[in-house]
């Protein structure tokens, strides 16, 4: 039984640290085996693997800064309890969103369980201009059909920065291909919603996710969200997202 977690951890933003610390707190409260995070540069990675994430042994940091325009260090991380037997990342473009001019990336990490299991999880954070959303799903897409993760369960996750109720045009060739979306599959009715998070507005859409292939859908055993509570008396917010954690049993 695996435990997944995606969280866009909000960068080196208001108290860091302490928020860290405290979302390393919650994985441990919650046995999680996984942790894929999105916007953490490479200082506040080291801080993560000395001090947050120490349960995790295993550990890869993806940069998406090329060095050229964007207007601060960027990237992707995926800590695991369990030993990676590859890991690596593939570019899928640039934002023209101007504000936000970094490289978009999908990050990877091939797991194998005790009992020999394979699982490939894949961690990204994708386009905010409309129109590059779709082709950073069909680009994510045509990377996770190489061969090379031919047979093992694919689990796509991230901040897809699209609104997974409410645009699907944006996700068709996922589901083309028989990728489901598990919190639909599993929670139904249930909104999820996962971003702006804000101590005085309502959250009003749901961008950060899980997806599998359709035909494995028996092995998600359910979707929740995590990292909700604040801290510091109700003052601050863990993250400008909630977590999303998804549970599997590949046994």
């Amino acid at each position: 039984m695996l435990r997944i977690v995606t969280q866009n951890i909000w960068n080196k933003n208001d108290h860091w640290q302490e928020r860290a610390d405290a979302i390393g707190r919650n994985m441990v409260d919650l046995e999680v085996d996984i942790v894929c995070i999105q916007e953490s540069t490479p200082d506040h990675f080291e801080y993560l693997k000395s001090h947050s994430f120490t349960r995790f042994p295993h550990a890869n940091y993806a940069p998406s800064d090329d060095g050229t325009v964007t207007p601060r260090p960027q990237g992707l991380a995926v800590f695991s309890r369990l030993p990676a037997l590859d890991a690596g990342q593939v570019d899928i473009g640039r934002e023209r969103e101007m504000s936000n001019p970094w490289m978009r990336i999908l990050q990877y990490m091939t797991l194998e369980t005790p009992s020999g299991h394979s699982l490939t999880v894949f961690n990204t954070h994708l386009f905010i201009s409309d129109g590059q959303k779709a082709s950073g799903i069909r680009t994510c897409l045509d990377f996770m059909r190489r061969a090379q993760f031919a047979g093992c369960q694919h689990i796509l996750t991230g901040d897809f920065n699209i609104n997974l109720d409410t645009q699907p045009e944006y996700l068709a060739p996922l589901a083309e291909h028989q990728y489901a979306d598990l919190w639909i599959a599993r929670n139904r009715s249930e909104t999820g919603y996962t971003a702006p998070f804000d101590l005085d507005e309502p959250l009003v859409e749901r961008i950060d996710g899980f997806f599998t292939q359709r035909d494995r859908l028996d092995l998600v055993v359910g979707v929740s969200l995590v990292n909700t509570e604040p801290i510091n008396d109700g003052s601050l917010l863990l993250s400008d997202h909630i977590g999303v954690m998804a549970i599997v049993n590949l046994d």
